[in-house]
């Protein structure tokens, strides 16, 4: 989220719009789509946007990921051991190439394959509308009410939430933890951690 939020900030700052810092976006963008945040600061601003702005996000993004981009701790082992007896995927509201780009850097494509990897592009809505987890649900044959969604914005715990799945949400990498772990209560999520190394426990794996 750091390196997405840094992506698109520093791109505001170039535009003139320097008020959209990364503490800000961190603060009002996570979890929310590239087209979506532009279209609220439009609507703030007044700024119209070029119509490159989308791709030159993307390329901002991934010059920050090949040289910044470190896997969670834990996350490689914990999802690997959940896939062992369950069900995995990824559902982002992220631009699908930087999605597929950050998990390649990373190695989680040793897990996860473009099969699994669900994005906004889709379905009609990203979150906070339930319709990606739904969608993933159904690609994966699971029924939204087995599901279990591990997730660290507040739209992304709403769409959980209105899809019918258990969430939990995940505090790990939020700069402020008590502030992020109120939020996403607030949001409806049914359990927060702040370490992925217990998710397989509490799951009984």
């Amino acid at each position: 989220e750091y390196l997405n939020n840094k992506a698109l900030s520093d791109l505001l700052c170039e535009y003139g719009l320097p008020q959209y810092d990364v503490a800000y976006a961190l603060e009002n963008f996570v979890g929310k789509t590239v087209s979506n945040i532009l279209l609220m600061i439009q609507m703030e601003t007044g700024f119209s946007f070029p119509k490159d702005t989308v791709s030159r996000y993307i390329e901002n993004a991934r010059r920050l990921q090949k040289t910044h981009l470190k896997p969670i701790p834990d996350a490689m082992e914990v999802v690997k051991n959940c896939a062992r007896h369950l069900k995995v995927c990824v559902g982002s509201n992220g631009e699908r190439s930087n999605v597929l780009e950050s998990l390649r850097l990373t190695g989680f494509l040793d897990v996860f394959s473009d099969e699994t990897v669900f994005t906004k592009v889709q379905v009609p809505n990203g979150k906070p509308a339930p319709d990606l987890f739904l969608f993933a649900a159904g690609k994966m044959g699971a029924a939204p009410r087995r599901c279990l969604v591990i997730e660290d914005s507040e739209s992304g715990v709403i769409a959980g939430k209105e899809a019918g799945m258990d969430v939990w949400g995940f505090t790990g990498v939020c700069p402020d933890k008590k502030r992020a772990e109120i939020s996403l209560k607030n949001a409806g999520a049914d359990r927060v951690i702040e370490h992925l190394i217990h998710i397989p426990s509490l799951l009984g794996i």
